[in-house]
Protein backbone atom coordinates (compact mmCIF):
# COMPACT_ATOMS: atom_id res chain seq x y z
CA UNK A 1 0.00 0.00 0.00
CA UNK A 2 1.71 3.30 -0.62
CA UNK A 3 0.42 6.67 -0.34
CA UNK A 4 2.36 9.12 -2.92
CA UNK A 5 0.76 12.59 -1.75
CA UNK A 6 2.47 13.57 1.57
CA UNK A 7 0.96 16.30 3.66
CA UNK A 8 2.40 18.63 6.34
CA UNK A 9 1.21 18.34 9.54
CA UNK A 10 2.18 22.43 11.08
CA UNK A 11 1.32 22.44 14.75
CA UNK A 12 0.76 25.99 16.30
CA UNK A 13 1.32 26.70 20.21
CA UNK A 14 0.17 29.97 21.22
CA UNK A 15 -2.37 31.09 18.90
CA UNK A 16 -4.36 28.17 20.88
CA UNK A 17 -4.64 30.45 23.67
CA UNK A 18 -5.74 33.51 21.99
CA UNK A 19 -9.90 33.55 22.99
CA UNK A 20 -11.86 34.96 20.76
CA UNK A 21 -8.90 36.30 18.31
CA UNK A 22 -8.01 33.10 17.85
CA UNK A 23 -9.25 33.45 14.10
CA UNK A 24 -7.32 36.20 13.18
CA UNK A 25 -4.14 34.99 14.33
CA UNK A 26 -4.77 31.86 12.57
CA UNK A 27 -6.20 33.53 9.45
CA UNK A 28 -2.96 35.43 9.32
CA UNK A 29 -0.66 32.91 10.03
CA UNK A 30 -2.43 30.44 7.28
CA UNK A 31 -2.16 33.22 4.78
CA UNK A 32 1.61 33.52 5.57
CA UNK A 33 2.06 30.39 4.90
CA UNK A 34 0.76 30.46 1.55
CA UNK A 35 3.43 33.39 0.97
CA UNK A 36 5.92 31.52 1.82
CA UNK A 37 5.45 28.58 -0.33
CA UNK A 38 4.79 30.63 -2.99
CA UNK A 39 5.72 28.96 -6.41
CA UNK A 40 5.24 24.96 -4.51
CA UNK A 41 2.98 22.52 -5.76
CA UNK A 42 0.63 22.94 -2.99
CA UNK A 43 -2.23 21.79 -3.24
CA UNK A 44 -4.43 23.39 -0.51
CA UNK A 45 -3.87 24.48 3.37
CA UNK A 46 -6.91 24.00 5.41
CA UNK A 47 -7.36 23.79 9.12
CA UNK A 48 -8.28 20.67 10.49
CA UNK A 49 -8.26 19.34 14.88
CA UNK A 50 -5.86 22.02 16.11
CA UNK A 51 -3.59 22.03 12.97
CA UNK A 52 -3.26 23.38 9.86
CA UNK A 53 -2.51 20.42 7.00
CA UNK A 54 -0.14 21.24 3.90
CA UNK A 55 -0.79 18.86 1.34
CA UNK A 56 1.44 18.17 -2.06
CA UNK A 57 1.19 17.37 -5.43
CA UNK A 58 4.58 16.94 -5.68
CA UNK A 59 5.98 14.33 -3.12
CA UNK A 60 9.73 15.15 -3.78
CA UNK A 61 9.10 18.86 -2.75
CA UNK A 62 8.32 18.27 0.71
CA UNK A 63 11.76 18.57 2.60
CA UNK A 64 12.08 21.69 0.91
CA UNK A 65 8.42 22.77 1.70
CA UNK A 66 9.55 21.85 5.46
CA UNK A 67 12.85 24.03 5.43
CA UNK A 68 10.54 27.42 4.28
CA UNK A 69 7.92 26.47 6.73
CA UNK A 70 10.61 26.36 9.70
CA UNK A 71 11.22 30.12 9.33
CA UNK A 72 7.48 31.04 9.58
CA UNK A 73 6.54 32.61 12.87
CA UNK A 74 3.61 31.06 14.75
CA UNK A 75 4.45 27.60 13.76
CA UNK A 76 5.71 25.34 16.69
CA UNK A 77 6.57 22.32 15.53
CA UNK A 78 5.78 20.40 11.89
CA UNK A 79 5.87 16.96 10.47
CA UNK A 80 6.11 15.20 6.56
CA UNK A 81 3.51 12.94 7.27
CA UNK A 82 1.65 10.35 4.85
CA UNK A 83 -1.71 10.40 5.26
CA UNK A 84 -3.67 6.84 5.54
CA UNK A 85 -7.67 7.27 4.45
CA UNK A 86 -9.65 6.26 6.95
CA UNK A 87 -11.57 3.50 4.86
CA UNK A 88 -8.37 1.77 3.89
CA UNK A 89 -6.71 1.94 7.55
CA UNK A 90 -8.36 -1.92 7.83
CA UNK A 91 -10.36 -3.46 10.68
CA UNK A 92 -7.22 -4.86 12.17
CA UNK A 93 -5.62 -1.08 11.17
CA UNK A 94 -3.42 -3.74 8.69
CA UNK A 95 -3.39 -0.82 6.33
CA UNK A 96 -2.02 1.78 9.01
CA UNK A 97 0.54 -0.31 10.52
CA UNK A 98 1.77 -1.29 6.64
CA UNK A 99 2.35 2.69 5.97
CA UNK A 100 4.28 2.78 9.65
CA UNK A 101 6.22 -0.04 8.67
CA UNK A 102 7.74 1.12 5.24
CA UNK A 103 8.35 4.32 7.08
CA UNK A 104 10.17 2.93 10.17
CA UNK A 105 12.28 0.94 7.83
CA UNK A 106 12.94 4.35 5.86
CA UNK A 107 13.73 6.05 8.69
CA UNK A 108 15.20 4.11 11.59
CA UNK A 109 18.53 4.70 10.90
CA UNK A 110 21.13 3.18 13.43
CA UNK A 111 17.99 3.26 16.26
CA UNK A 112 18.29 0.35 18.69
CA UNK A 113 14.32 0.76 20.34
CA UNK A 114 11.45 2.04 19.51
CA UNK A 115 8.18 2.56 20.50
CA UNK A 116 4.71 4.34 18.68
CA UNK A 117 2.90 7.40 20.31
CA UNK A 118 -0.78 7.33 19.35
CA UNK A 119 -2.82 11.02 19.66
CA UNK A 120 -6.29 10.53 18.76
CA UNK A 121 -8.06 13.93 17.44
CA UNK A 122 -10.97 12.26 16.89
CA UNK A 123 -12.34 10.35 20.21
CA UNK A 124 -14.69 8.39 18.33
CA UNK A 125 -12.86 6.19 16.85
CA UNK A 126 -13.31 2.81 18.38
CA UNK A 127 -9.67 1.79 19.23
CA UNK A 128 -8.00 3.62 21.98
CA UNK A 129 -4.40 5.15 21.89
CA UNK A 130 -2.92 1.99 23.65
CA UNK A 131 -4.43 -0.65 21.47
CA UNK A 132 -3.77 1.86 18.37
CA UNK A 133 -0.06 1.69 19.67
CA UNK A 134 0.03 -2.14 19.95
CA UNK A 135 -1.17 -2.73 16.41
CA UNK A 136 0.67 -0.81 15.11
CA UNK A 137 4.05 -1.11 17.25
CA UNK A 138 3.65 -5.25 16.19
CA UNK A 139 3.87 -4.29 12.38
CA UNK A 140 6.51 -1.81 12.63
CA UNK A 141 8.70 -4.31 15.36
CA UNK A 142 8.27 -7.53 12.87
CA UNK A 143 9.43 -4.58 10.05
CA UNK A 144 12.92 -3.53 11.74
CA UNK A 145 13.46 -6.11 14.27
CA UNK A 146 13.77 -3.98 17.10
CA UNK A 147 12.42 -4.08 21.02
CA UNK A 148 10.20 -1.72 22.30
CA UNK A 149 11.13 0.65 24.75
CA UNK A 150 7.99 3.23 26.08
CA UNK A 151 10.37 5.76 27.72
CA UNK A 152 13.19 7.03 25.83
CA UNK A 153 13.48 5.18 22.85
CA UNK A 154 15.35 6.13 20.14
CA UNK A 155 13.13 6.09 17.44
CA UNK A 156 9.66 7.20 17.62
CA UNK A 157 6.59 6.69 14.82
CA UNK A 158 3.86 9.11 15.66
CA UNK A 159 0.24 8.60 14.56
CA UNK A 160 -2.49 11.31 14.28
CA UNK A 161 -6.09 9.62 14.29
CA UNK A 162 -8.39 12.70 12.83
CA UNK A 163 -11.90 12.47 11.58
CA UNK A 164 -11.09 10.97 7.93
CA UNK A 165 -7.55 10.26 7.97
CA UNK A 166 -4.96 9.21 9.67
CA UNK A 167 -1.17 11.02 9.84
CA UNK A 168 2.09 8.58 10.07
CA UNK A 169 5.08 10.35 10.39
CA UNK A 170 8.64 9.68 12.18
CA UNK A 171 9.73 13.21 13.06
CA UNK A 172 8.94 16.60 14.44
CA UNK A 173 10.91 19.61 13.02
CA UNK A 174 10.90 22.23 15.38
CA UNK A 175 9.50 26.15 14.27
CA UNK A 176 10.65 29.28 15.49
CA UNK A 177 7.44 29.92 17.53
CA UNK A 178 6.26 32.91 18.80
CA UNK A 179 2.87 34.77 16.47
CA UNK A 180 2.27 35.10 13.18
CA UNK A 181 4.42 38.07 11.39
CA UNK A 182 2.56 41.35 10.34
CA UNK A 183 0.03 40.42 13.23
CA UNK A 184 1.39 42.84 16.58
CA UNK A 185 2.11 46.24 14.73
CA UNK A 186 4.96 47.81 13.23
CA UNK A 187 8.56 48.51 15.03
CA UNK A 188 11.74 50.30 13.82
CA UNK A 189 15.10 49.05 14.92
CA UNK A 190 18.31 50.02 14.40
CA UNK A 191 20.01 48.34 12.78
CA UNK A 192 24.09 48.18 13.30
CA UNK A 193 26.82 46.15 11.43
CA UNK A 194 27.40 43.33 14.68
CA UNK A 195 25.84 40.31 15.80
CA UNK A 196 23.11 41.80 18.48
CA UNK A 197 21.01 44.68 16.71
CA UNK A 198 19.72 41.80 13.88
CA UNK A 199 19.41 39.06 16.83
CA UNK A 200 16.71 42.16 18.36
CA UNK A 201 15.26 42.92 15.52
CA UNK A 202 13.81 39.16 14.89
CA UNK A 203 13.03 38.56 17.93
CA UNK A 204 10.66 41.50 17.79
CA UNK A 205 9.37 39.85 14.24
CA UNK A 206 9.23 36.57 16.39
CA UNK A 207 6.31 38.33 18.70
CA UNK A 208 4.52 39.72 15.30
CA UNK A 209 6.03 42.78 14.92
CA UNK A 210 6.95 44.19 11.12
CA UNK A 211 10.25 46.20 11.68
CA UNK A 212 11.47 48.71 9.37
CA UNK A 213 15.11 49.01 9.97
CA UNK A 214 17.30 52.74 10.01
CA UNK A 215 20.96 52.51 9.84
CA UNK A 216 23.70 54.89 10.22
CA UNK A 217 26.19 55.43 8.32
CA UNK A 218 29.91 58.08 7.98
CA UNK A 219 30.44 59.52 5.06
CA UNK A 220 28.41 62.54 3.32
CA UNK A 221 25.93 60.94 1.09
CA UNK A 222 24.50 57.06 0.73
CA UNK A 223 26.12 56.23 -2.00
CA UNK A 224 29.27 56.56 -0.15
CA UNK A 225 28.44 54.24 2.71
CA UNK A 226 29.88 50.67 2.55
CA UNK A 227 26.26 49.25 2.76
CA UNK A 228 26.48 45.82 1.51
CA UNK A 229 26.65 44.22 4.86
CA UNK A 230 24.15 45.78 5.93
CA UNK A 231 21.95 44.96 2.96
CA UNK A 232 22.74 40.88 3.15
CA UNK A 233 21.88 41.14 6.98
CA UNK A 234 18.37 43.14 6.26
CA UNK A 235 18.08 40.01 3.53
CA UNK A 236 18.54 37.42 5.82
CA UNK A 237 15.75 38.52 8.14
CA UNK A 238 13.82 39.07 4.93
CA UNK A 239 13.74 35.27 5.10
CA UNK A 240 11.91 35.34 7.95
CA UNK A 241 8.89 37.60 6.63
CA UNK A 242 6.11 37.42 4.32
CA UNK A 243 6.72 41.27 3.45
CA UNK A 244 9.18 43.08 1.96
CA UNK A 245 11.76 44.72 4.68
CA UNK A 246 12.36 48.63 4.68
CA UNK A 247 16.14 49.73 5.29
CA UNK A 248 16.84 53.59 5.94
CA UNK A 249 20.30 55.30 5.83
CA UNK A 250 20.69 58.33 7.76
CA UNK A 251 24.53 59.71 8.01
CA UNK A 252 26.35 60.35 10.96
CA UNK A 253 28.15 63.89 9.66
CA UNK A 254 25.04 66.13 10.80
CA UNK A 255 25.62 64.88 15.03
CA UNK A 256 29.12 65.27 14.08
CA UNK A 257 29.83 68.75 12.47
CA UNK A 258 28.13 69.96 15.66
CA UNK A 259 29.83 68.12 18.19
CA UNK A 260 33.04 68.67 17.09
CA UNK A 261 34.47 71.71 19.66
CA UNK A 262 31.47 70.86 21.68
CA UNK A 263 31.30 67.66 23.20
CA UNK A 264 34.25 66.38 25.25
CA UNK A 265 35.63 62.91 24.26
CA UNK A 266 34.08 61.38 27.91
CA UNK A 267 30.49 62.71 26.53
CA UNK A 268 31.02 61.95 22.56
CA UNK A 269 29.59 57.90 22.62
CA UNK A 270 26.13 58.78 25.28
CA UNK A 271 25.39 62.26 22.69
CA UNK A 272 25.76 60.24 19.62
CA UNK A 273 23.37 57.43 20.82
CA UNK A 274 20.78 59.74 21.78
CA UNK A 275 21.45 61.17 18.39
CA UNK A 276 20.61 58.22 16.47
CA UNK A 277 17.78 57.13 19.17
CA UNK A 278 15.96 60.46 18.82
CA UNK A 279 16.43 60.30 14.86
CA UNK A 280 15.09 57.25 14.85
CA UNK A 281 12.31 58.17 16.95
CA UNK A 282 11.25 60.83 14.64
CA UNK A 283 11.46 58.82 11.58
CA UNK A 284 9.33 55.53 13.21
CA UNK A 285 6.72 58.58 13.74
CA UNK A 286 6.64 59.59 10.07
CA UNK A 287 6.75 55.87 8.66
CA UNK A 288 3.93 54.84 11.33
CA UNK A 289 5.99 52.48 13.38
CA UNK A 290 5.18 52.57 17.26
CA UNK A 291 8.25 51.29 19.10
CA UNK A 292 11.82 51.47 18.20
CA UNK A 293 13.90 48.35 19.00
CA UNK A 294 17.81 48.40 19.62
CA UNK A 295 20.32 45.41 20.50
CA UNK A 296 21.30 46.97 23.49
CA UNK A 297 22.49 44.28 26.65
CA UNK A 298 23.21 45.37 29.75
CA UNK A 299 26.33 45.77 30.90
CA UNK A 300 28.01 44.39 27.67
CA UNK A 301 29.90 47.62 26.99
CA UNK A 302 30.73 50.74 28.32
CA UNK A 303 27.73 52.95 26.69
CA UNK A 304 25.66 50.29 27.65
CA UNK A 305 25.40 51.03 31.66
CA UNK A 306 22.07 51.42 33.33
CA UNK A 307 22.90 55.10 33.91
CA UNK A 308 24.02 56.25 30.02
CA UNK A 309 20.94 53.75 28.93
CA UNK A 310 18.44 56.01 30.88
CA UNK A 311 20.05 59.46 29.89
CA UNK A 312 20.14 59.31 26.14
CA UNK A 313 16.33 59.09 25.80
CA UNK A 314 14.86 60.71 28.58
CA UNK A 315 12.78 62.64 26.46
CA UNK A 316 11.40 59.82 23.95
CA UNK A 317 8.36 59.44 23.32
CA UNK A 318 7.76 55.72 22.34
CA UNK A 319 8.37 52.51 23.84
CA UNK A 320 12.35 51.83 23.68
CA UNK A 321 12.39 47.48 23.48
CA UNK A 322 15.79 46.14 24.17
CA UNK A 323 14.87 42.47 23.95
CA UNK A 324 18.60 41.40 24.99
CA UNK A 325 18.93 43.60 27.80
CA UNK A 326 19.77 40.15 30.15
CA UNK A 327 21.16 37.82 27.87
CA UNK A 328 24.78 38.00 27.85
CA UNK A 329 27.48 37.84 24.53
CA UNK A 330 27.01 34.19 24.24
CA UNK A 331 23.67 33.75 24.32
CA UNK A 332 23.43 36.29 21.38
CA UNK A 333 25.69 34.74 19.46
CA UNK A 334 23.84 31.38 19.68
CA UNK A 335 20.94 32.74 18.68
CA UNK A 336 22.45 34.51 15.99
CA UNK A 337 23.64 31.35 14.48
CA UNK A 338 20.38 30.16 15.02
CA UNK A 339 18.93 32.19 12.76
CA UNK A 340 21.61 32.88 10.16
CA UNK A 341 22.83 36.16 10.94
CA UNK A 342 26.02 35.35 12.68
CA UNK A 343 28.42 34.64 9.98
CA UNK A 344 27.93 38.00 8.39
CA UNK A 345 27.74 39.85 11.45
CA UNK A 346 31.46 39.01 12.50
CA UNK A 347 32.56 40.13 8.81
CA UNK A 348 35.18 43.23 8.98
CA UNK A 349 32.76 46.27 8.78
CA UNK A 350 33.94 50.10 10.58
CA UNK A 351 30.54 50.66 12.55
CA UNK A 352 29.87 54.42 13.05
CA UNK A 353 29.84 53.58 16.84
CA UNK A 354 33.81 52.57 16.98
CA UNK A 355 34.52 55.78 15.60
CA UNK A 356 33.49 57.67 18.66
CA UNK A 357 35.63 57.85 22.05
CA UNK A 358 36.45 54.53 23.21
CA UNK A 359 36.57 55.64 27.28
CA UNK A 360 33.21 57.02 27.62
CA UNK A 361 31.85 58.31 30.85
CA UNK A 362 29.95 55.41 33.16
CA UNK A 363 27.08 57.27 34.80
CA UNK A 364 25.80 59.49 32.48
CA UNK A 365 23.17 62.05 33.59
CA UNK A 366 19.89 62.84 31.89
CA UNK A 367 20.25 66.69 33.01
CA UNK A 368 23.81 66.90 31.62
CA UNK A 369 22.99 65.42 28.49
CA UNK A 370 20.42 67.09 27.84
CA UNK A 371 21.61 70.70 28.23
CA UNK A 372 24.81 69.29 26.12
CA UNK A 373 22.23 68.40 23.57
CA UNK A 374 21.09 71.80 23.62
CA UNK A 375 24.57 73.48 22.98
CA UNK A 376 25.07 71.40 20.11
CA UNK A 377 22.14 72.26 18.72
CA UNK A 378 20.95 68.45 18.83
CA UNK A 379 17.38 69.26 17.22
CA UNK A 380 19.05 70.81 14.15
CA UNK A 381 21.16 67.58 13.62
CA UNK A 382 18.39 65.70 13.79
CA UNK A 383 16.18 67.67 11.20
CA UNK A 384 19.42 67.46 9.13
CA UNK A 385 19.49 64.14 9.44
CA UNK A 386 15.98 62.92 8.51
CA UNK A 387 16.52 65.25 5.55
CA UNK A 388 19.32 63.28 4.19
CA UNK A 389 17.92 59.41 5.09
CA UNK A 390 17.33 57.66 1.88
CA UNK A 391 14.95 54.32 1.74
CA UNK A 392 16.01 50.67 0.29
CA UNK A 393 13.31 48.05 -0.56
CA UNK A 394 14.50 44.47 0.32
CA UNK A 395 12.17 42.57 -1.66
CA UNK A 396 13.95 39.25 -2.05
CA UNK A 397 15.59 37.14 0.93
CA UNK A 398 18.95 35.90 0.78
CA UNK A 399 21.96 34.27 2.77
Amino acid sequence: MTFDTPVLAVHYAEIALKGRNRHAFLRRLRNNILVALKGEPVSHVNHIESRLLVRLDDATRADAVAAKLQRVFGVQWLSVATAVPRACLGDDLAGLGEVAAALARRDVGNARTFRVDTRRSDRNFPLVSTEINRLVGNAVGEAIQLPVRLHGADFTVHVLMLRNEALIFTQRLPGPGGLPASSGGRVMTLLSGGIDSPVAAWMLMRRGCRSDFIHFYTGRTAAEADAAKILRLAAILREHTPTDLHLYLAPTYPYESRAIGVIAESHDMVLFRRYMLKVAEQLARRTDCHALVTGDSLGQVASQTLYNLGAIGPDVRLPVFRPLIGTDKVEISALARRIGTFETSIEPYRDCCSLRSPHPILRGRAREVLALSERMDMDGAIAEALEAIEKMVITEPGA
